[in-house]
């Protein structure tokens, strides 16, 4: 067949089309980051048009969904095709607001060591898998399945992971955390016949839904730090800190009892894991100031990032750039926010990035992240919004021994790059 995939720069795509490619398929695409969108990429000869949920009436490539239309070509969600491409397979699918990834990478190099061969699909690059997938021809298969614009819905999974389940994609999910509750009990209720739910029973939302699973008799198992959890003690240490990568390896160790992997087995594959691209990366050093990347831009993640760095780095001064991104999730978490970064030393906010087609500008700004953050400590945070102005600032700030943290939305790490004097 002939797939042409809308948006296929981006990370989830790119994964997609190699993989139709290695299954012998004709892939092209289009992307805003190549030559843009335009009908006349849609040709007859084409069989299916893939598409994201980023992909909308107000986005540029629109113009290629409208054509496909025209010509009666058959229109494929990325989600949609994701479960299509592991259809096969018997699947684990790793869900949840947090942690996805993580986990995700944890099974499926568990899986490798175990000899089982998986197809492992994740959502961003992992230096120990080599990429943001590995095509095995065992008859496993972990995916990373997010719940966003409910693309997991897709998917009929032996094994289900919820890693946890908070406020998120509001846009999508406008009735708040119930509406994303019914949403992950959908997911959890589609497992196949003797299926299992591995669900983080420290997360107080899923366990509300593991109990509704319960009474659908749905087997369940949870894991996580509470001694009431099934999965609750790690045998080993993680190279990478925090208690939110400790319950991603308890998750990990349940999987890997199902699958008849041994705890050993998991302790082999994930004792040195280095994390995903842009999960707590360390990117660099200069003149003793260490430099990290990292993509949390819920407030959640911002505070499990810098809890691990604070535990990894107890005595080490914390310097935090934050770019929040889309004006509807910052409004939405504006008070959070400044708790989730309060473990830093000196903050420095960008304005928040508008996604067009996704987001809608409304009355707030950066400034008031950095005016909450300062109502609890005078001057602690700035507002800069020029990358040059940023990494001046840091140079006078920063000294031998501190960390530097830049987190959200994927530019930022630019101004890591700069501060560390690389292209």
């Amino acid at each position: 067949m002939w797939y042409h995939l809308v948006g296929i720069s981006g990370v989830s795509m790119r994964t997609i089309a190699k993989i139709l490619q290695k299954q012998g398929h004709k892939v092209t695409g289009s992307d805003l980051k190549l030559s843009g969108h335009d009908k006349k990429n849609i040709v007859d000869g084409i069989d299916a048009v893939v598409y994201t949920s980023a992909i909308t009436q107000n986005s540029a490539g629109w113009v290629e969904i409208e054509e496909a239309k025209k010509r009666n070509i058959e229109l494929i969600k990325r989600g949609k095709i994701l479960a299509d491409l592991v259809s096969d397979r018997k699947v684990i699918a790793v869900s949840g607001t947090h942690g996805k990834t993580t986990t995700t990478s944890m099974i499926g190099l568990s899986m490798i060591k175990a000899g089982l061969d998986p197809l492992v699909i994740v959502g961003e690059e992992v230096s120990d898998l080599g990429s943001t997938f590995r095509y095995g021809s065992g008859r496993w298969a972990v995916v990373e399945a997010c719940e966003y614009d409910r693309n997991f819905l897709y998917f009929h999974p032996q094994i289900a992971v919820i890693t946890n389940i908070e406020e998120e994609h509001l846009d999508h999910y406008p009735g708040g955390i119930s509406d994303l509750q019914d949403a992950f009990f959908k997911f959890a209720s589609q497992v196949t016949d003797n299926g299992v739910v591995i669900a983080c029973g420290d997360d107080k939302n899923t366990l509300e839904v593991v109990k509704e699973l319960k009474k659908k008799k749905i087997k369940t198992i949870t894991y996580g730090l509470g001694k009431k959890n099934d999965f609750n003690e790690l045998p080993f240490d993680l190279s990478i800190p925090g208690d939110h990568n400790r319950r991603n390896a308890l998750a990990t160790l349940a999987v890997a009892d199902i699958v008849n992997a041994g705890p050993k087995v998991v302790e082999e594959a994930i004792v040195n894991f280095h994390g995903a691209h842009r999960r707590f990366e360390l990117i660099g050093e200069k003149d003793g100031v260490l430099v990290i990347d990292d993509y949390g831009h819920h407030p959640t993640e911002i505070a499990a990032l810098l809890s691990g760095v604070k535990e990894k780095y107890p005595d080490r001064k914390v310097v935090t750039v934050f770019w929040p991104h889309q004006y509807k999730r910052t409004k939405a978490f504006l008070k959070k926010f400044p708790k989730a970064l309060s473990i830093s030393d000196k903050i420095v906010i960008k304005e928040i990035f508008f996604v067009p087609g996704r987001d809608e500008k409304t009355n707030v700004s950066g400034k008031d992240i950095v005016d909450l953050v300062n109502q609890e400590k005078s001057g602690k945070a700035v507002f800069i919004n020029d990358d040059k102005k940023i990494v001046e600032y840091l140079n006078s700030i920063l000294e031998s021994g501190d960390v530097l943290v830049t987190v959200g939305i994927p530019p930022v790490y630019n101004i890591a790059n700069m501060y560390l004097g690389k292209k």
